[in-house]
């Protein structure tokens, strides 16, 4: 069932701002609200990720709103009109098929232990619709950044991936810090109704699990190996994943077997 735009955008930014309040009243990792600290910082953020959009994120700075100029090509909205953008706007515009999976991405992220902040980004795909009437495939990243010994910003990163990839699923990719650099180390895959797997894929899905060869299940499962192939082949862009491994890891975390 289709989840009307404006009740699910009201739980949702319920469930950010709650999370926010955390953050803002949180001793360990405070938020930063000096105005000029930010924009000084926002400047330099321009400089470092120069091919993305940026905006502040609108649940923890939620008394200054800021949407570089790049947004108005990314998002394909009037910079004047993403000016004056709250959380609401954002939520507005996405695709009201994708609502429920982004929540699930929010939910997950709410509960992900990072420690520092810092040594963790979660960049979500979905679609948001241009002023246009069009849905464009958005990459939509979080990074919180340090910026003294007692405040962090909290930016997101806007990317246009229409042109990269095929939009199949909403999806929430983790990255840590590793060596001064981001390594993704987990593809968090919400469920989704048009995700359900056959019986074969099930049962091919449950030794995917065990490690088994493509040879071996096909052995077991009395099938030839290019059928095996086939069934996996569709499984990974049912659920968004690229690999056995990336599948064995969503079917565990799905619990679908």
């Amino acid at each position: 069932m289709r989840i009307d735009n404006e009740t699910a955008a009201r739980a949702y930014i319920n469930l950010l701002e709650k999370s926010a309040e955390k953050e803002l009243h949180s001793n360990r990792f405070p938020v930063e609200q000096d105005e000029k600290v930010l924009f000084t910082h926002l400047q330099f953020a321009g400089r470092l990720f120069p091919k993305n959009g940026i905006g502040l994120c609108p649940a923890t700075h939620r008394n200054t709103q800021y949407f570089s100029n790049s947004c108005e090509r990314i998002l394909g909205h009037p910079h004047k009109n993403l000016s004056g953008w709250r959380l609401a706007d954002f939520f507005s515009h996405m695709h009201p098929d994708d609502l429920p999976a982004v929540q699930q991405c929010f939910e997950f992220i709410g509960t992900y232990n990072t420690g520092d902040p810092e040594a963790h980004r979660f960049a979500i795909q979905l679609r948001l619709r241009s002023s246009h009437g069009e849905y464009k495939h958005i990459k939509f990243e979080n990074v919180a950044i340090k910026v003294s010994e007692t405040s962090y910003i909290h930016l997101v990163l806007f990317s246009d991936i229409s042109a990269e990839e095929k939009f199949h699923h909403i999806k929430l990719d983790v990255f840590k810090s590793m060596n001064d650099t981001f390594i993704k180390i987990y593809t968090y895959n919400p469920q989704q109704k048009d995700r359900d797997i056959t019986p074969r894929q099930h049962d091919i899905a449950k030794l995917v699990i065990k490690g088994f060869t493509n040879q071996e299940i096909a052995d077991q499962l009395g099938v030839s190996v290019y059928t095996v192939k086939n069934h996996k082949q569709m499984l990974f862009k049912k659920v968004n994943v690229r690999s056995s491994m990336e599948l064995a890891n969503y079917v565990k975390a799905a619990a679908v077997v």
